[in-house]
């Protein structure tokens, strides 16, 4: 008999055990095993051979091999110097089936068995099913599942394998039918209501499933009822307790929630007690709110992290701000001590970047403000993140400062990207009446092979146009920003292949261009740029009358009425651009700027300018909504030689970017052609604003891929010049003294006169070809002679 089983044997017996003796350990056998490789085994036992064996290795043998999971008994004998060890192995998992689920998708709960360890091909572990069946059963009553049932059944097979059935009963969905208050004095039930996201029932309960009772939900309920009357002056609030009853069959919830408000407090003195080192405590106290008003916890709340941030630009960033109310009861008062404990100044070790897998370290790195080694400024750290950002590149951008070991005055900064596509793809056709169909392509890579430059090929064609560019940037030509750019452009358009036209001309345009950008500060930008184009302009029979007047005042005509334009501009811009923005893609706050002009040099064969300013401000309404206010105004005028604008660079309005709604170009003034077509103009003058009410999909949790928008919009161009039937081109005896405003009518362009109006609303999407936006709008200031379009849609900008 082995000496284990003797030790046994005495036990029953009533006698004491005999100890065994200890021994070293010549060999270790194991006996059972079925699926388990011996030498997985062996990794896990706490013994080898040549060690000391005794009872209590017998003990840890067993609970070091129960832990693995892999078996259901375990047996420890010892024979001489061996040990032996005889497993009973669990059963693998050979299939897993789910039904009766209809709230949760099989997928959804499969992927939560497995993070528990339920999965086909591993150790079957009843326990583990078990704590599985009831985390499912809790995400089920958190959804208003009560009475939901689920029942697994577990089959053995053959080669110690088993399958695992479970069948879920969601029964019907718990509602809420009432929601009642105790205790609340000054605001009714319907307020406060009101305030939480659960509700007893509605018009839209049914689709936003507000009335089925969720512990989650019903906690942050509770958590914005206490923010309600705390910035209402209730210092003291608080809730009491919560009743959650159900009926019989759990279908529905009466909830009750017992709150004490107390008394209506003002806010007193609130000061500034601590070291706060080198940061003055006079320019502390400007960043705290005044007493008098009613107490506002949200106000005191923005005061202490202002004044946290204050401490992290002076390289404090563990720096710790407590609180000390100071109740007075008689003065229906409450005074606040700030306590700031600023703990040791930080400096940054190393700045460790991950996430930019297609983009270069040093593209990222030369938009830093903070460095390595320097004191950590949390006012650098933000201005960091806005330009890395505003790079377009990433889709988010967090720093995570970590405490070096060792050395309590230093950290690390982990930056932390969600890299984006940067490249964008422009393919669009569609069918304009008398021109036929229209395609487009174009090909964009924002950050080229990962180094931050910028490369751009469109085209597009049509029977009556061929247009192609392509532009190349470096936007760190040298090393302190200063950015150079190259275009290549072509352009040409030939009215007569118009279906049923008789407008008799063609124009074509090459040109090449150069642009530098010098940055002034950190936020503002000086442009120039020089470029040189050769336009040909040709009229055949016929053209519209303000073309025809060009070639006549500025190129050749035929005997046959054709003419001709031949010549190059040598064109010159300069332009002024301040971004404060805080996102390249989905601004929130901050504005953009920017003053431009542009002229044709002394020596162009044409000379005239152009002026533009525009200006978008972002307002953050909330955490979600945001308000765009945008305007431009343009003017542009002749200079020298050439008497008047050439036709081709005047203003145009209507469409997505100017006055949605209108056909794009069409608004300005307007005269009738040869052969009774209006004809838009457009205008030496412009002027447009915009209001847009930007928020994110709702129930989309990703909201920096789809926004939605409400918006207003308004616009005007103009020349301010008469227009009479004499501006008209001739079409017979009935049209030759016929204005486009009406017979024998004078029309004099102006702001006013040309000025339009619309709202409707937007959607947006970064979609993965490019930034796609569709826009509804409605005409609200529309004349008979204006061509309307409700819905339009563009590739390539999302504001």
């Amino acid at each position: 008999m082995k000496l284990k089983q003797i030790a046994s044997a005495l036990a029953i017996m009533g006698m004491a055990p005999l100890a065994l003796a200890d021994f070293t350990i010549q060999d270790i056998r194991v006996e059972g095993l079925q699926r388990t490789e011996p030498s997985t085994v062996f990794s896990y036992l706490p013994v080898k051979v040549g060690d000391q064996f005794s009872d209590s290795r017998s003990e840890e043998i067993i609970k070091k091999l129960y832990d693995t999971g892999f078996f259901d008994d375990i047996r420890v004998e010892t024979a001489g110097n061996q040990v032996l060890l005889t497993v009973v192995e669990r059963p693998t998992i050979s299939t897993i089936n789910i039904s009766g689920a209809k709230t949760l998708p099989n997928d959804g709960i499969k992927k939560t068995l497995e993070s528990m360890g339920l999965v086909q091909s591993q150790y079957f572990n009843p326990a583990t099913l078990s704590q599985a069946i009831a985390a499912l059963k809790q995400e089920y009553v958190s959804r208003g599942k009560q009475s939901v049932k689920i029942t697994p059944t577990v089959t053995k097979l053959a080669r110690n394998r088993v399958s695992i059935d479970i069948n879920i009963e969601e029964g019907k969905t718990t509602k809420i039918s009432r929601i009642e208050f105790e205790g609340n004095r000054h605001f009714s039930d319907r307020k406060l209501r009101g305030k939480m996201s659960s509700s007893d029932g509605g018009l839209f309960a049914w689709l936003t499933h507000s009335n089925t009772f969720n512990e989650q939900k019903f906690a942050q309920d509770m958590q914005r009822i206490s923010e309600f009357y705390q910035n209402n002056g209730y210092f003291d609030f608080r809730i009491v307790d919560t009743e959650v009853q159900s009926n019989a069959d759990k279908t529905e919830q009466t909830v009750k929630v017992i709150v004490h408000e107390g008394e209506r407090f003002r806010l007193g003195k609130v000061t500034i007690a601590g070291d706060t080192k080198e940061v003055p405590k006079e320019e502390l106290d400007k960043l705290l709110v005044k007493g008098g008003k009613w107490y506002e916890r949200s106000q005191l709340t923005a005061a202490l992290e202002r004044v946290q941030n204050r401490m992290g630009q002076a390289g404090y960033a563990f720096s710790e701000v407590s609180v000390q109310p100071m109740p007075n009861s008689e003065t229906q008062t409450v005074d606040f001590v700030l306590n700031v404990e600023p703990g040791r100044k930080i400096y940054v070790n190393e700045i460790h970047i991950s996430g930019n897998n297609k983009t270069r370290d040093e593209v990222v790195r030369r938009e830093l403000r903070q460095m390595e080694a320097a004191p950590y400024d949390l006012a650098k750290l933000q201005r960091s993140k806005e330009r890395v950002e505003l790079l377009g590149y990433f889709d988010n951008v967090q720093f995570d400062a970590v405490p070096l070991s060792g050395t309590p005055d230093q950290v690390d900064l982990n930056m932390n990207l969600t890299e984006r596509s940067t490249g964008s793809l422009d393919l669009s056709a569609g069918w304009v009446q008398d021109t036929g169909l229209v395609l487009s392509a174009g090909v964009a890579q924002d950050n080229l092979f990962g180094t931050g430059k910028s490369l751009a090929a469109r085209a597009s064609r049509s029977k009556t146009s061929l247009n192609g560019s392509l532009s190349f940037t470096d936007p760190y030509f040298t090393p302190d920003g200063v950015s150079l750019g190259y275009d290549i452009y072509g352009r040409t358009y030939d009215a007569r292949k118009s279906s049923g036209s008789t407008k008799q001309y063609k124009t074509t345009t090459v040109g090449v261009g150069a642009r530098m950008g010098v940055p002034i500060t950190e936020y503002d930008r000086v442009n120039f740029g020089l470029a040189a184009e050769h336009l040909t302009v040709n009229t055949y029979n016929n053209p519209p009358k303000r073309y025809f007047d060009f070639i006549r005042e500025n190129g050749e005509l035929g005997a046959d009425g054709s003419g001709k334009f031949n010549g190059w501009l040598y064109k010159g811009t300069i332009g002024w651009g301040r971004n404060k923005t805080d996102s390249a893609l989905w601004p929130t706050r901050g504005y953009l700027t920017g003053i431009n002009g542009e002229i044709a040099l002394p020596g162009s064969k044409l000379r005239y300018y152009t002026l533009t300013h525009n200006q978008t401000w972002f307002f953050p309404l909330s955490k979600s909504f945001t308000l765009m206010l945008g305007g431009e105004v343009g003017y542009g005028n002749s200079y020298g030689k050439t008497k008047e604008m050439p036709f081709f660079e005047n203003f145009y309005g209507g469409g997505l970017g100017s006055v949605r709604g209108y056909e794009s170009s069409s608004l300005g003034p307007k005269v009738y052609d040869r052969y009774g077509d209006r004809i838009s103009y457009g205008g030496n003058r412009k002027a447009n604003v915009t209001a847009e009410l930007l928020f994110p999909m709702p129930g989309m949790s990703d909201s920096r891929t789809v926004r939605w928008s409400l918006f207003a919009d308004a616009g005007s161009v103009w020349d301010n010049k008469t227009y009479t039937d004499n501006d008209n081109d001739t079409y017979g005896e009935d049209r030759r003294r016929q204005n486009v405003y009406g017979l024998g009518s004078k029309h004099k362009s102006t702001f006013k006169e040309e000025l339009r109006y619309s709202a409707g609303a937007a959607f947006t999407w970064l979609s993965p070809i490019g930034p796609l936006k569709f826009s509804y709008a409605y005409p609200l200031k529309k004349k008979e002679t204006d061509e309307l379009k409700r819905f339009q849609f563009q590739l390539g900008t999302t504001f």
